[in-house]
């Protein structure tokens, strides 16, 4: 899966530890830019990139400005420079503003860093209800990652949408009728590591029109990759190598897709 260890540290914005510095402040700006700009205009992220990589230079160690210039790699499909400031935010530790924060998660969810994910995520799981608003995807987005089917229904239980609730419900059902949730997470686990040197954006799309819950992974990957035809079928042999380990036929209604970043489009759940 991830390439963390499982005896990760906690962080130091989950604790009482130091606060780093958090000047300047241009940073929430550029991050507002980010949320609305294309991934498809590399020229423009580029410019954005320098002009935060300036900022950064007189406050190496602020988690708003490396936040931001972590999403910025991402976004052009520089896996490998994004999973070092991940590393970096990591080990500076302080106090993140919950809106960073978000970002952080999810873009470690999107580099497949579930682990360290998990942890950040564990204060709101605990408390679910409270934050079923503003975490509701990063949930969802975690509990697919992982595979974990049992999060994915607890979170499906607090969807505000009736729709999205009925179809994730639906889905886990199956999956826990069918003894499929040890595959599903197995599934997971091998599809993650085939992608953890290029994995840029992970999302999820959900179906409905075939009378039953289609569900879609979408794995956006980096410049690393140009045959992406090739990547995904050899991601479905494995999701195949998978289901005869475990002794369970291939379903259907889960499938991924391998596109570049430059498509990737905001998630509508």
């Amino acid at each position: 899966m991830a390439d963390t260890q499982s005896t990760l540290p906690q962080p130091l914005h989950n604790s009482a530890g130091s606060v780093a510095p958090q000047k300047p402040t241009e940073f929430s700006g550029f991050l507002r830019l980010l949320s609305v700009q294309s991934y498809e205009d590399r020229a423009q992220i580029e410019s954005y990139e320098r002009q935060v990589y300036e900022l950064l230079r007189s406050a190496p160690q602020n988690l708003d400005g490396l936040t931001v210039f972590l999403r910025i790699e991402l976004m052009l499909g520089n896996h490998q420079k994004a999973k070092s400031v991940a590393y970096r935010i990591w080990e500076i530790g302080g106090t993140m503003k919950p809106e960073i924060e978000r970002v952080y998660i999810n873009d470690l969810l999107n580099l497949g860093l579930i682990e360290m994910a998990s942890i950040l995520l564990k204060p709101y799981f605990e408390k679910m209800t409270d934050y079923i608003n503003d975490y509701g995807h990063l949930f969802l987005k975690y509990a697919i990652a992982s595979g974990q089917v049992m999060v994915l229904e607890k979170v499906a239980s607090q969807l505000m949408s009736a729709g999205a609730k009925k179809a994730l419900t639906d889905f886990t059902a199956v999956y826990r009728y069918l003894n499929y949730t040890e595959t599903f997470k197995g599934i997971q686990r091998r599809v993650l590591d085939m992608v953890k040197d290029t994995l840029c954006a992970y999302e999820f799309n959900i179906y409905t029109d075939r009378g039953f819950t289609d569900l879609e992974i979408l794995l956006y990957v980096g410049k690393e990759i140009l045959d992406y035809r090739k990547l995904k079928d050899n991601l479905d042999i494995q999701v195949s190598a998978v289901c005869a380990a475990k002794g369970t036929k291939k379903l259907n209604n889960l499938s991924f897709a391998v596109l570049p970043i430059s498509s990737y489009a905001t998630p509508l759940i």
